[in-house]
C-alpha cells in the first residue's frame, strides 16, 4: 500500500511533537515516533488496523492514550492517505471540524 500524508496530517503530527517536547523529554518524543513509524510500515505492508466509522467510513487508529491517527484507505488504488492526529484530550467538536463530519 501506498502511504500519503495530507498536509493536515503532517501539521498535526508536528503539533503533537510539540506537545510531547513541552510535556516531556526527547525519549517519548522518540517513542511517538517509533509508534508512528511502525504503524505506517503496518499499513504500507497491507495491515490495516483500527476501527471504522460508521458514518464516514474513516477509520481511526491509537497511537498512544493521548493521540490517535485518523485515515482513509482506498482499496482499488492501493492507497491510504492519514489526514490528522488528534490529541484525544482536545475538543471533540473541533475534530468534527477537522474531519469534515
Amino acid at each position: 500500500m501506498n502511504v500519503i500524508w495530507t498536509p493536515t496530517a503532517e501539521l498535526s503530527y508536528a503539533k503533537e511533537l510539540d506537545k510531547i517536547n513541552k510535556k516531556w523529554s526527547v525519549n517519548e518524543i522518540m517513542d511517538f515516533m517509533n509508534l508512528v513509524d511502525d504503524f505506517v510500515k503496518k499499513l504500507e505492508s497491507g495491515i490495516i488496523e483500527g476501527k471504522v466509522s460508521q458514518k464516514t467510513n474513516l477509520r481511526s487508529f491509537v497511537i498512544s492514550k493521548q493521540t490517535t491517527l485518523y485515515f482513509d484507505a482506498f482499496e482499488d488504488t492501493q492507497t491510504i492517505e492519514l489526514l490528522l492526529f488528534w490529541n484525544n484530550k482536545d475538543n471533540p467538536k473541533e475534530l468534527k471540524e477537522f474531519l469534515n463530519i
